[in-house]
Parts: structure tokens; C-alpha cells; sequence
């Protein structure tokens, strides 16, 4: 089926898989999910993550101050620290300190972090995680879905796509967020779709409603082409692994579509 995008080139092509290697399962790569010792199911953790690491690529510094990042994420999100730190039910500095993919010295008298780099992509590889959800305790699991994954629903051929930036949320959080777009994008643009589209849209967050109730059991299908992306808990998903890992180009953007998707990962074994 002709993929229908929501909004005019925000697509991109489709990354190509080189050609599958031996089913093992990858190198043991650094998983970030295992190690949080914050609840990262919640929106607004998320959205701090986010921010942080957005802050971290735009500096020329390897190592930056804790609390001077600290203020600068209160004043875009809060009055003050104190409003940011009721938030986290917690210092700052504990909150950096509890992120397993930050490390954290003192230089001065001041809190010094910085962000591990991922592994290389020769020590990764592309992956297809499946779940079942067959109930409302399977959309608790938390998602850390890579820039490079996209989402599918191949029972309504339904997809969350790339992004710019790591998402960190539970299953039913990135489905809520995928609905939200999609009724914004048709409430802001209805003199401007074609009526059809427009009510194809409204119709596929009826949908979107049906999975978050979970009417009916479905699966839900993460591929990734990076091999970045975690599910916590991961018992009784379905974990594939492809060839070596591709990392998605500088600068891609974030859209949601309808329609299936040439899989950049179709030749997988299932691991171990």
C-alpha cells in the first residue's frame, strides 16, 4: 500500500539494511533502560531527558556544571530549582547522578557531568521488537525508542516514525502522544486537507483510542535500524536482530504516518 504521509516532506526514504549478518545475538552493547534509578514512565521525566541531552550537543564542553544546567532547565520549565527539584521529589544533582548513561565528577567544588557516547555502529545491530498487548499492563512498559525506530501497528498499518531526538515513555504514552499529533495537525490544517484525509485522520485517532483502551489484543512493532532502542520490561517480547546497525543521517525530523513501510529490517533470526 502507497504510504500517505501527515504532513508534506516530513518524510524520509526508508534506511537500508546491509545484507543480513549470522543470527547471533549483538555484541553486548550499553543499555540505558536497566540502569535508571528514576521512574522514567512519566512525560515530564521524558521531556527533562530530552532537554538535557539536547543542552549537552549544543556545547562545546565536554564536561559541564550540574547546577548550571540545573538553572537553565528550571527557567524553561519552572519558576525556580526549588519547583524543578519538587518535580523530581529529588535534587538535581541526584537526578543527574541516577542517569546510567551520565558520568559525574568534581572539578573546583562543583558537580561536573557528562554524556557517554554510544557505542560505535560495528558493535551494534538493526533490531525488530514485537509485543503483544493484550491488555491495559502491557502498555505500562516503557519504550526508549531511538531516533532512527519507528513504531508499527500493522493492524490499522499505523506508524509513529523517526525523530530528531531519543524518546524515553511507557507504550501507552507514545501511542497518547501519536493521537495528540495527529488530532492537533487535523484541527490546525482542516481548510487545508482534502476532506477525505482530513477524515482519514479523524478516524485513525478513533482507532488510536481503541488501542489505549485495548479492545482487543494487537501487536505492536518496533524497528529499528540503529539498534538503540530498549523495552523495560522486555520478558516475553519478541526480540529479532539484522545486520550491522545503521545510524540515520544528521538532521531527520519527527512525522507520524499511515501505511506500511518498505522493512529496512526484513531479514532477521530470532535471537537467543
Amino acid at each position: 500500500m502507497q504510504t500517505t504521509e501527515i504532513d508534506p516532506g516530513l518524510a524520509r526514504p526508508a534506511l537500508q539494511a546491509p545484507a543480513a549478518a549470522p543470527a547471533t545475538v549483538p555484541a553486548a552493547a550499553r543499555e540505558i533502560l536497566p540502569g535508571f534509578k528514576v521512574d522514567v514512565s512519566h512525560q515530564e521525566v521524558d521531556q527533562l531527558l530530552t532537554e538535557l541531552e539536547e543542552i549537552y550537543k549544543n556545547q562545546p564542553t565536554e564536561w559541564l556544571s550540574v547546577s548550571d544546567i540545573g538553572q537553565m532547565l528550571a527557567h524553561m520549565f519552572y519558576e525556580d530549582v526549588d519547583e524543578l527539584e519538587d518535580a523530581l521529589k529529588g535534587t538535581f544533582a541526584d537526578f543527574v547522578c541516577a542517569l546510567p548513561h551520565c558520568e559525574t565528577r568534581e572539578e573546583g567544588g562543583k558537580l561536573l557531568f557528562r554524556l557517554r557516547p554510544d557505542p560505535p555502529a560495528s558493535e551494534r545491530r538493526q533490531m525488530k521488537i514485537t509485543v503483544r498487548v493484550s491488555s491495559g499492563e502491557d502498555l505500562h512498559r516503557v519504550l526508549l525508542k531511538a531516533p532512527a525506530a519507528r513504531i508499527e501497528v500493522p493492524s490499522m498499518e499505523f506508524e509513529i516514525g523517526t525523530e530528531a531526538k531519543r524518546s524515553i515513555n511507557t507504550l501507552y504514552n507514545h501511542l497518547a502522544q501519536a493521537k495528540q499529533n495527529l488530532a492537533l495537525h487535523a484541527e490546525m490544517n482542516t481548510t487545508r486537507l482534502p476532506a477525505e484525509h482530513h477524515l482519514r485522520i479523524l478516524e485513525t485517532t478513533e482507532q488510536l483510542e481503541k488501542l489505549l483502551d485495548v479492545d482487543e489484543p494487537y501487536d505492536l512493532v518496533v524497528h529499528d535500524p540503529s539498534g538503540l532502542s530498549e523495552l523495560k520490561p522486555a520478558e516475553g517480547a519478541a526480540v529479532e536482530y539484522g545486520g550491522e546497525a545503521v545510524d540515520p543521517p544528521e538532521g531527520t525530523g519527527v512525522h507520524a504516518q499511515f501505511g506500511a513501510m518498505p522493512d529496512p529490517t526484513a531479514d532477521f533470526a530470532d535471537a537467543d
